[in-house]
């Protein structure tokens, strides 16, 4: 005889349902994502080429940011040149009234209005993205790239010094040059070589503009040369204002020209990042193709094995269901 265990009343009939639901649960979230739920299976328990598409992935993410920080840093050079730029129109438009005149208040206030573009200028150039200073070819110095107060000095002096309008032009360009004494005492030191991106495969962005640009020192120097006008060791008048109403307007022309240059300097930089970002992005898109047809299920094959299962699943629900009709008797038997 049969013996039977006395906790078989308390233990219920075994689930056979579950592992079939778990299958169409799969099977269901495929068809609706149409990507498949094993990866393995889906790429054949072959992962070189998935593992190769997401590294290049990755690195795509990589250059993108780097990309992104290189052009933010290149929209504010630009912002700032043309900030500076702004600045100086405004004073060289004020240039024809006080020097034609014969008001001496003129000349003093046309300084004052220099000396308040300088400040402004000065102030652009002192402009950091990240604690890295824009136009110091990202210098992580704390202090400003410019001594303002010193620059104003040594230039009053320099006006003081000048005999005549040719004597403080001259003095003023080889104060302003590369390697001049403005370099000496009011402008920091900061890297010379141009502040640049890293952005994969030996790569980099780099921002061609710092204060040693033609342009911006042009600017400098024509704001400086104007706000140092009342210190000026000859009288501006006569044949000397008649000079300055003749050099002034013609400085500021050059300085404008050259920060015109800057920009489109700085423009063919941007159009080089637009051609890489365009690369980048169509590189992705193929590379996001290639690991969608890797990892994407059949919707045929997906919606047929579905079926199977939920076939198989009212199956089993009728099975139970007749079973659970028998006669104690019959069960035990």
């Amino acid at each position: 005889m049969q013996t039977k265990s006395p906790l078989l009343p308390f233990i219920g009939p075994r689930d056979y349902s579950v592992e079939t639901r778990a299958r169409i649960e799969t099977l269901t979230s495929e068809l609706a994502s149409g990507k498949k739920s094993d990866v393995g299976r889906a790429v054949a328990s072959d992962f070189s080429a998935l593992s190769r598409i997401m590294h290049q992935l990755q690195t795509y993410d990589a250059q993108r940011g780097a990309l992104s920080v290189a052009t933010t840093w290149l929209e504010g050079a630009q912002a700032g040149l043309a900030q500076i730029q702004s600045v100086g129109a405004a004073i060289s438009e004020k240039l024809p009234a006080a020097l034609t005149g014969t008001d001496p208040g003129a000349i003093a206030t046309l300084a004052r209005d220099g000396e308040a573009a300088l400040r402004d200028i000065v102030s652009t150039l002192s402009q950091d993205r990240a604690g890295r200073l824009v136009f110091a070819n990202g210098d992580v110095a704390a202090a400003p790239p410019i001594d303002f107060d010193t620059l104003l000095a040594e230039t009053a002096a320099l006006a003081a010094a000048a005999t005549d309008p040719n004597d403080l032009v001259a003095s003023f360009d080889s104060y302003f040059a590369i390697g001049g004494g403005a370099e000496v005492t009011a402008l920091r030191n900061f890297p010379a070589s141009s502040v640049s991106f890293p952005i994969g495969d030996g790569e980099a962005a780099e921002i061609p503009v710092s204060l040693a640009d033609p342009g911006v020192r042009a600017a400098l120097k024509q704001a400086a040369m104007i706000a140092s006008l009342p210190s000026a060791g000859f009288a501006i008048e006569g044949a000397a204002r008649q000079s300055l109403a003749v050099v002034l307007p013609s400085k500021s022309a050059v300085a404008a020209t050259a920060l015109v240059e800057t920009q489109a300097r700085l423009g063919s930089v941007e159009e080089r990042f637009d051609r890489i970002v365009t690369t980048l992005d169509e590189t992705r898109t193929r590379l996001e193709g290639q690991r969608t047809d890797l990892l994407s299920a059949d919707p045929f094959e997906t919606a047929t094995r579905l079926q199977d299962e939920m076939t198989r699943l009212e199956t089993i629900f009728a099975v139970t269901a007749r079973r659970a009709r028998l006669r104690l008797t019959d069960y035990l038997r």
